[in-house]
């Protein structure tokens, strides 16, 4: 894995996100039926363009793993580095959230699209990252949204370490 693989996380929502550039762009042609307004025809052509910059960074920022790091970002709104040395656990868990996008309670942050997470990363000790308005906070467990969290994890490929029983127990010969 020389240049890292891509994993998307917006193979769902860009389905709802275009619903809503479609309702912005028919809510404007009849408002400017009605009212003729150039604020409005200008605001909505705001709205409509920022959500095709929205459904546009999803598509061009995914998740990327290399063989020297995980790099989980959110659209153009978050980007986190998380060194391979760091990752001790990855699993898929299918968990929905009642928050917002970015979702930080003590040492466990999670990157939530659609209000779900399906994969849950372990880390050796904290990793620092800071929140779009610029708060910071740290990290020792990671929770986010892939489209193929199967996959996700195939690339991660965390060996899992050995099962400690009590000791080293060798028989003589």
């Amino acid at each position: 894995m020389k240049d890292g693989r891509a994993f998307g996380y917006d193979r769902n929502s860009a389905t709802t996100m275009w619903m809503w550039v479609f309702a912005i762009v028919v809510e404007g042609v009849v408002l400017d039926l009605f009212f003729g307004s150039l604020v409005l025809m200008a605001l909505h052509a705001y709205f409509v363009l920022s959500m095709l910059g929205m459904i546009a960074a999803a598509r061009v920022r995914p998740h990327v793993v290399t063989d020297g790091e995980l790099r989980l970002r959110s659209g153009g709104a978050f980007d986190l580095r998380v060194p391979r040395r760091l990752l001790v656990g990855a699993r898929a868990v299918a968990r929905t959230h009642d928050g917002g996008f970015l979702e930080a309670d003590g040492e466990r942050l999670a990157l939530v699209v659609d209000a779900r997470t399906n994969v849950v990363v372990e880390l050796a000790e904290p990793v620092a990252y800071t929140r779009p308005l610029g708060r910071t906070g740290s990290a020792r467990e990671l929770r986010l949204f892939v489209d193929d969290p199967r996959e996700f994890l195939a690339a991660l490929s965390i060996s899992t370490p050995p099962a400690r029983h009590g000791g080293d127990r060798r028989e003589n010969p």
